[in-house]
């Protein structure tokens, strides 16, 4: 059973370029360290949505330390230590970007996934940060605070343990998600997990829809228009998990649209078109919010 881990989360100013960390060490469940700090992120222009979900403004991190000067403090949080994100695969990549930008090395090479793990284990109508935390009781004020929402991953991950406490953690060890992905081949061996004494086959392989959606028809009558430059998922992959999940993916803004999913460097003309029509105009992490 694992009885110490690290869990992390970070707020981005734009793409994966992070304006906050906030990092609690766990042992045996209950906090024994922690850590948060603004980053400013040396980039020219924030994201608008990006702010609008985290709060955090440019003239907020002016004077604060860039990523190099963080990590000289937080560096010993990562080494020789398991590592707990909810979708860690962008944190991961936030985390990559940010070790690469400023020539430094990498001491972690794997990181659990509570997002992943609570797939597994668990049967709910979606798989966000919050809805984990309302599963569990575990009390939330401040969503998408780096520290606040690495505290909820590190709990979550703890009621998570329990969950399959009776099952040989090494049956789900491919729950742990690699920094450096790998093309997996096509024929991959499922592992058998017992979840209330039902044995159920899951399939390893590593694709989209186990990382970020299940097939549904969450988003069903609804219409979607795409654009700009997205960090999670590539602008035909999101394409894809909106007609995986019953949704209309259009090229063109009218008023039988939706919802715009606004990436990085969104055209002015189809965003100033989707405010004239009032039509709702969505981040990449709203979308996701919306299918997992």
């Amino acid at each position: 059973m694992i009885n110490n881990f690290v869990a992390f989360d970070f707020e981005t100013a734009s793409g994966k370029a992070p304006c906050s960390i906030g990092i609690v060490e766990f042992n045996d469940g209950e906090v024994v360290n922690e850590y948060y700090s603004l980053i400013n992120p040396k980039i020219e222009k924030f994201n608008p949505y990006a702010v609008g979900v985290h709060g955090i403004r440019k003239c907020d991190v002016l004077n604060e330390r860039e990523f190099d000067k963080i990590w000289v403090d937080v560096e010993h949080f990562f080494k020789d230590k398991i590592v707990i994100a909810h979708n860690s695969s962008f944190d991961i990549s936030v985390l990559n970007y940010s070790l690469e930008r400023y020539n430094l090395k990498n001491p972690i090479s794997k990181c659990f996934c509570s997002l992943r793990l609570s797939r597994k284990v668990l049967e709910l109508d979606d798989y966000k940060l919050s809805t984990l935390a309302d599963y569990y009781s575990i009390e939330q004020n401040n969503y998408h605070n780096a520290l606040e929402d690495a505290f909820v991953c590190g709990k979550i991950f703890s009621k998570l343990l329990l969950e399959i406490d009776d099952v040989n953690l090494s049956l789900i060890s491919d729950s742990i998600m690699p920094i450096k992905r790998k093309k997996l081949q096509k024929e991959t061996k499922p592992f058998k997990l017992l979840k209330e004494q039902e044995q159920i086959i899951i399939d390893l392989r590593f694709n989209l829809e186990q990382v970020l959606g299940i097939l549904t028809n969450k988003l069903a009558s609804k219409t979607f228009v795409v654009s700009g430059v997205f960090q999670s998922v590539s602008r035909n992959e999101l394409k894809k998990l909106i007609e995986d999940n019953g949704g209309k993916v259009s090229s063109s803004i009218s008023s039988k649209t939706s919802f715009v999913v606004a990436g990085d460097n969104m055209g002015p003309s189809k965003r100033d078109k989707a405010e004239k029509l009032g039509i709702s105009i969505i981040s990449e992490q709203d979308f996701l919010d919306m299918i997992i």
